[in-house]
């Protein structure tokens, strides 16, 4: 499995993080994601002092990559953690319905996600109690659509990561890293489950091969022919 580093340097007052793969490729690759994220794909034999200067002079071109994507996200709101915001939850928009009782609990009730709170109904409580709730189902179901779909990759020849981790992440939907984790984005618990799928695709298929070139698109198409629909559908989503 091809390893991943993050690494970062400052350029005209901003700290600039990217995801550092070696495979055997004669230059330097650079992409610059919607999300924000930034990939390279250095030559095995490159150090990494050498590719920190090939990106300081690329600089200027990522940092404009990045501003232009971060015009075109949409601003959501802060969250208020009132009656009738709604929330997406597997795809589904769920509006939030705030109610007092003996205990907290959250469950998805129809259209609606429903907040019983105990003792201090307060809004930081009712955030509280939502997040934790988030966290627990993103970390639940991240893991079994990870275990259904790794199951079809190790048909296409590719093995399983090492272990899975679910976690908040700053800029990137999941990543790779060196000691073999696929590492996905709690926050992907509010895309549906075939963008969730996607993302673990996108992934696995770097686990083969560590740039976005067209020995691995093809591998991505061949295990998920419409992952280009789902990558667009996913954009426009959750950015």
């Amino acid at each position: 499995m091809a390893a991943t580093a993050e690494h970062s340097f400052r350029w005209a007052g901003r700290e600039l993080t990217f995801s550092l793969r070696r495979a055997e490729v004669t230059r330097l690759r650079i992409e610059v994601h919607p999300d924000g994220s930034i990939a390279v794909v250095a030559p095995a034999h490159a150090d990494n002092a050498a590719v920190i200067r090939r990106m300081e002079k690329r600089a200027p071109w990522i940092a404009n990559q990045l501003d232009r994507f971060e015009r075109w996200r949409p601003r959501s709101p802060p969250r208020q953690y009132v009656n009738g915001e709604t929330h997406l939850f597997l795809g589904r928009q769920l509006r939030l319905k705030v109610v007092q009782g003996d205990s907290d609990e959250v469950r998805v009730d129809g259209d609606r996600l429903r907040v019983q709170v105990g003792e201090f109904n307060s809004r930081d409580t009712v955030a509280r109690i939502v997040r934790q709730w988030f966290a627990e189902q993103a970390k639940s179901l991240l893991h079994e659509r990870c275990r259904e779909q790794l199951v079809i990759w190790r048909r296409h020849g590719v093995l399983p990561p090492e272990r899975v981790i679910v976690r908040e992440l700053a800029n990137r939907w999941g990543s790779l890293t060196p000691s073999g984790a696929l590492v996905l984005n709690s926050d992907l618990v509010r895309a549906s489950p075939k963008l969730i799928d996607y993302v673990i695709g996108h992934e696995m298929a770097h686990a083969r091969y560590p740039d976005h070139g067209a020995q691995w698109r093809r591998l991505l198409s061949a295990v998920m022919p419409d992952w280009m629909e789902r990558k667009q559908a996913l954009e426009r989503q959750l950015l």
